[in-house]
């Protein structure tokens, strides 16, 4: 497993050496790269957290909704990972139901607030995030 893991590690630095690594998108992409070159039905969570550096925000959403489910994450610049999670039945619905009801009050409450109050507030990133976290919904559903 160890020189499975070395090889994906490997291909994710070569592909993130192509697209750039100016972004966290870049890192998604790079990742989703590894993914479909390999068709991975399993997902190793020490390939997550060696090449995203973002294991507690996984962990997050896999684990059952508690008082430190947190909705702060910004999962839209993780949306390939975060997809293919809940493809392969790696998350709970139910933490992700709590997370979007968390998200939806947020964002209504900003609802006519000043654009800097917005920024301040990061409701674009929470609005993306809503946006990825229901397509993961709805992925599970599907299946």
């Amino acid at each position: 497993m160890s020189g499975i893991k070395a090889y994906l590690t490997d291909s994710f630095t070569q592909f993130l050496d192509i697209i750039g690594k100016n972004s966290p998108y870049d890192k998604d992409a790079a990742l989703a790269m590894v993914f479909i070159k390999k068709q991975r039905k399993i997902l190793s969570f020490d390939l997550i957290e060696q090449c995203l550096n973002k294991k507690c925000m996984f962990d997050n959403i896999i684990a059952q909704p508690s008082e430190n489910t947190s909705s702060t994450y910004d999962y839209c610049y993780y949306p390939h990972t975060t997809k293919y999670l809940a493809k392969y039945g790696a998350l709970n619905s139910s933490t992700l139901q709590c997370i979007l009801t968390a998200l939806h009050k947020e964002l209504s409450a900003a609802k006519g607030s000043s654009s800097m109050d917005m920024s301040v507030h990061n409701i674009q990133g929470k609005a993306e995030s809503a946006i990825v976290i229901n397509d993961c919904i709805n992925i599970i559903q599907s299946y």
